[in-house]
């Protein structure tokens, strides 16, 4: 290990809630939103519902280990939109991060990277309370402002903070262990154990870890470039790559089979199939040797220079949809056959729930009709741009996003 991670991972430190002045994440009733809001009965017969509490669970980005996107038995915020809380910086700060957050027993776990005025990056793991944005505890991380998702299996939460993947106790916030190679993607966890690309052990490898403690079971080399896509993992196998989509034995490692195509989205596996964006266009391949069994291209608008599918498409049992050049495409699962195209005007990351498409991006929250595009509601921000990657989080009418700080709305 060398010096500067050896100095990063010793300034970590976990502080109780609420004992630290000026700790970068606060809970700020300014409600205040960029003018880009057109909530109200979107949907016919929504009323605002404040919830009690919050009993839904989103362990991980994109919901789950196939990557689908897709909440089961989950109704979302309906239209008729009010905030529960906002979390974090109160304005746009350069070098300030929120990851994507994670949702279990009540408590969102999130990150939070910043530059302070004399240049020091620090980076927070936070338990927040669901409903009112109270902080359980915060764990603090210097020398990096990088702030990732965060993915909670059991009684462990796993974060990227910088390039490193560390595992925290989720009642207190305590360093339980951390991973000893640089990470590169976001985390998948599926059961018990985690997968994760990094760049040690002289190129890009996959790795599968222990949840519980962080043992390594085993690496294997991912044909990808700098920046390798984060797993998706199925039965017993798992999907990574690049410059390639690779299946590898969960168990063992060992490479299932390859298809020699450029993958710029992470894998996602839908029944006896794997999706991924290749480019401008979304590739469907058999799930078992890797058969390609379509291809179709996305719509473009003109919106980019060079545009292509770089988030995750949302995949259900019949439909695919896939967010290219601030536009949605939804394509049959089954061919590849264009259902509809709309023109958004963003970039996200889309999520599914009872019908709707969730997704953040240039300052605001959209929810869609899932079976034809058109805008249910927005919700605004101050932010005018989004992380890549940035992904809301959908409970039982509610839904958490990250920009400029997290958001939380009911309806």
């Amino acid at each position: 290990m060398d010096s500067r991670r050896r100095s990063f991972l010793a300034a970590a430190g976990s502080v109780a809630a609420g004992a630290v002045a000026g700790c970068p994440g606060f809970l700020d009733s300014d409600t205040g939103q960029n003018g880009n809001n057109t909530t109200g009965t979107a949907v016919e017969g929504a009323s605002i519902q404040i919830p009690e509490t919050v009993e839904s669970t989103y362990p991980q980005y994109q919901y789950d280990a196939a990557n689908t996107g897709t909440v089961p038995d989950v109704s979302g915020p309906t239209g008729a939109i009010t905030s529960l809380f906002e979390f974090g910086q109160s304005g746009f700060v350069p070098g300030h991060r929120m990851g994507s957050p994670s949702l279990r027993d009540g408590r969102l776990y999130l990150t939070e990277g910043r530059i302070d005025g004399d240049g020091t990056r620090e980076t927070f793991v936070y338990a927040l309370d669901a409903v009112d944005g109270t902080r359980q505890w915060a764990t603090m991380y210097r020398g990096t402002n990088g702030a990732g998702p965060t993915a909670v299996t059991g009684g462990n939460v796993l974060a990227t903070v910088g390039d490193t993947l560390v595992g925290l106790d989720a009642d207190t916030g305590t360093e339980r262990w951390t991973f000893d190679r640089p990470v590169r993607s976001g985390v998948t966890v599926d059961d018990d154990t985690v997968y994760a690309v990094g760049t040690g052990d002289g190129g890009p490898n996959l790795y599968a870890l222990s949840a519980a403690d962080g043992a390594l079971s085993w690496g294997a080399p991912v044909d990808a470039d700098a920046e390798p896509v984060t797993p998706a993992a199925a039965g017993d196998t798992v999907y990574a790559g690049g410059n390639s989509l690779q299946a590898f034995d969960a168990t063992t490692g060992e490479t299932v089979w390859s298809a020699d195509h450029g993958v710029t989205t992470p894998a996602t596996v839908a029944g006896d199939r794997v999706v991924v964006g290749s480019g401008t266009a979304v590739r469907a391949f058999d799930r078992d040797d890797g058969t390609e069994l379509w291809s179709s291209e996305v719509e473009t608008y003109g919106n980019q220079e060079s545009p292509a599918v770089t988030d995750p498409p949302a995949v259900t049992d019949d439909t695919i949809y896939a967010v290219a050049d601030r536009g949605l495409t939804a394509l049959s699962l089954t061919g590849g056959q264009h259902r509809y195209t709309v023109e958004m005007g963003i970039e996200g990351t889309p999520v599914i729930a009872d019908g709707f498409i969730y997704l953040f991006g240039v300052g605001q929250l959209s929810c869609r009709a899932a079976d034809d595009g058109s805008t249910e509601w927005t919700y605004g921000t101050r932010q005018r741009n989004s992380a890549r990657g940035a992904a809301p989080v959908i409970g039982d009418n509610v839904a958490f996003f990250p920009a400029e700080r997290l958001y939380a709305i009911a309806g």
